[in-house]
Formats: C-alpha cells, structure tokens, sequence
C-alpha cells in the first residue's frame, strides 16, 4: 500500500513526538530504578500523562488552544530542517526523530538475534533463532498451516503482543521486525 505524504507527515509528526516525550520521560522519571518493568497498560498512561504534561505548559491542568497550537509549532520546525517553511519526504527520513527510530529498531533487532553477545548477527545465529520459531509455530511438525501462521502467538502477531509475553516471561522469538 502507497502511503500519501500527509500520513507520513502524521506519521513521523507522532513519531517524533513520541520519541521526545519518552526520552524525556525517562530522563526525568525518579521512580524509575529499573528494577520491575511496569506493565504496558501502566506505561501508555505514564506516556498519555507525561505527553499532557509537557504540552501543558503552564500546569494548569488544561491544554489551551495557544499551548496545542504552540506545540504543533515546535514539532514542524524539528522536521523542517532546511527552514523553508515546508517538509519534504528527505527532511522527514534524516529527521533524528526518524533517525532514532530506526536505531532503536536496529538495536533491537541485534539484541533478538545475536547468539554470541558480540553485537553482530551472523546468519547462524538469525537463522537458529528463525527457525527454532518455524518449531514453536509448527508444534515441532515439518510443516506450518496458514492457520499456525495467522494465531496470536504465530508470526504475524501485533509487536505489543510479543513484548508482552517477553515481559511475562515466555520464551518469545523474534518476530522478524
């Protein structure tokens, strides 16, 4: 499916936002000890307050028409790098918003595959870890079904659903993302 440039606009806009108001977040978090990982449901509402939170800025506990618009301001000039008032498809791939995103899906993709600890992905160890996935979705059979394809815990599953199980201390491999 081709993408419009006004939902990579979105996209990336959200993207961005997402991105600083997390690493914000975590930067200022005082809670956080790292100790217990807080539960997805426990971290979208962390997110929704601190998002509110940041756009809010004089506290008082409302987001005026001023503060939303003052937002939406600083976050298109993040992804107009050149100044020119607009954002082309380029300003929006080397944004660091972008930029970070994909580093951060890098290194989570080394970090699922990489058997020796070494930070690289041989092609043994991506395909034991892809394979001993064609296992578990196939119940040990030499065969995979659409159906064992298509289930929740199968290949296609939504990323949130594997991090979870991940978290709840399941055996999860990688979902190839």
């Amino acid at each position: 499916m081709r993408k419009t440039f006004p939902t990579l606009l979105a996209s990336a806009l959200f993207g961005a936002c997402a991105l600083s108001v997390a690493g914000t977040a975590l930067a200022a978090d005082p809670t956080a000890t790292g100790t217990t990982a807080p539960t997805p449901g426990a971290k979208r509402a962390q997110f929704r307050q601190q998002f509110f939170n940041k756009i809010d800025t004089n506290g008082d506990g409302v987001i005026s028409r001023a503060e939303y618009q003052a937002w939406v301001d600083s976050r298109f000039d993040k992804l107009d790098s050149n100044g020119d008032g607009s954002v082309d498809a380029n300003e929006i791939a080397s944004s660091p918003a972008t930029a970070a995103r994909v580093e951060k899906r890098a290194e989570g993709f080394v970090k699922r595959f990489d058997q020796s600890g070494d930070g690289k992905v041989s092609k043994s160890d991506f395909e034991a870890k892809e394979m001993a996935r064609f296992d578990k979705l196939s119940g040990g059979a030499d065969t995979l079904t659409e159906d064992q394809l298509q289930a929740p815990h199968g290949a296609f599953r939504h990323r949130g659903a594997s991090q979870q199980q991940g978290q709840a201390g399941a055996a999860s491999s990688a979902d190839g993302g």
